[in-house]
């Protein structure tokens, strides 16, 4: 497997060193003549891009035809589960839901719903 470093370089016009680890290059996101792209190998092997023009990482990435994953080094791993906002979001469901309830208040048919899946997401027990 190449290094992040290599992949991304070798996807670049007018790659120039700028210094140890360091590069510059025309930002492939936008029409560039003259390099506006910084190209850094961090010391953990990851890929770190600044357009000095503006664009966004993922456009950058993007141009490339790229993902965000591709700028990092080992094998990108997928996910197993839900993310941690996902599983803060079923939380503040459920909390909400659990409030309403013991203020005396009576959640609807799609709120019950929703609160339902909260805690079968959560594994609460009924």
């Amino acid at each position: 497997m190449r290094p992040p470093i290599d992949v991304v370089l070798a996807l670049l016009d007018k790659v120039k060193p700028a210094g140890a680890g360091k590069w510059k290059a025309c930002c492939p996101a936008h029409p560039d003549k003259d390099p506006s792209l910084g190209i850094k190998e961090a010391d953990d092997g990851k890929v770190l891009l600044h357009c000095w023009a503006g664009c966004t990482i993922d456009q950058i990435v993007s141009a490339m035809g790229l993902e965000m994953g591709h700028l990092f080094p080992g094998e990108t791993k997928q996910r197993r589960g839900p993310s941690k906002a996902a599983v803060m979001h079923e939380q503040l469901v459920y909390h909400i839901g659990i409030n309403a309830m013991q203020r005396g208040n009576r959640l609807d048919a799609k709120d019950r719903e929703r609160f339902e899946t909260a805690k079968r997401r959560l594994g609460v027990s009924p």
